[in-house]
């Protein structure tokens, strides 16, 4: 009877490992195959940037779904633009934003300026994925015909963006009409435009996500 029972218990042992073994042969190479996660870059809707806003100098600006519906009027009235995008607190962004300001100023009724806190995503929709914005301070001009006038990626001088103000409104005497001409910092490149000096220091990268006119 001892034996009997020994004989089946070794039987049910052996028969319960090869019941493992088959399962484990089924599962196949997926269970140790490490899963494949994408990155996402950084910008103010929250959605993957590409570029920089120097990339797209020349090119027209076409807005899209969730752009700010004065920024869509500014287009689709052929006036003149100034988009800067922005964080509360930084010199450089404090500087640039001053600079554009004060040019708001000097050129009222002939250009429209839009001021974008880079961290309010809600107001400047896709604007940002539009225009490649993915640091601050950024400003990016646009002229009569929609496409981009000038941008710079970082910081800038009054000097350059009057200049570049000029270009897109053709109303500045002595103005170039150059379209090309950009300043970006950080180890990126920097193209001189005629007649204008710009320089860039000290890019920031932040997140953000939202407009400010």
């Amino acid at each position: 009877m001892t034996k009997i029972l020994k004989l089946t218990a070794t039987v049910l042992i052996v028969a319960l490992v090869a019941f493992i073994f088959t399962g484990c042969g089924d599962s196949g190479a997926p269970a140790t195959t490490p899963t494949k996660t994408s990155k996402t870059s950084k910008s103010g809707s929250g959605s993957a940037s590409t570029g920089k806003p120097e990339d797209l100098i020349g090119q027209v600006i076409t807005p899209g779904e969730l752009s700010p519906k004065d920024f869509k009027s500014s287009i689709e009235s052929r006036r003149p633009i100034v988009v800067t995008f922005y964080i509360s607190g930084p010199y450089d962004d404090n500087q640039v934003r001053s600079s554009v300001m004060s040019l708001q100023n000097k050129f009222r009724g002939q250009v429209d300026f839009y001021d974008y806190l880079y961290t309010d995503g809600q107001k400047f929709g896709d604007l940002s994925i539009i225009l490649k914005v993915s640091t601050t301070p950024t400003v990016v001009i646009i002229n009569k015909e929609a496409q981009v006038q000038r941008a710079w990626s970082g910081f800038v001088d009054s000097k350059s963006i009057e200049q570049g103000i000029c270009e897109a409104t053709g109303s500045c005497s002595g103005s170039s009409s150059s379209s090309s001409g950009s300043s970006n910092s950080g180890g990126g490149t920097s193209t001189n435009t005629t007649g204008s000096s710009g320089t860039s220091t000290g890019i920031r990268t932040e997140s953000g996500t939202g407009t400010v006119r």
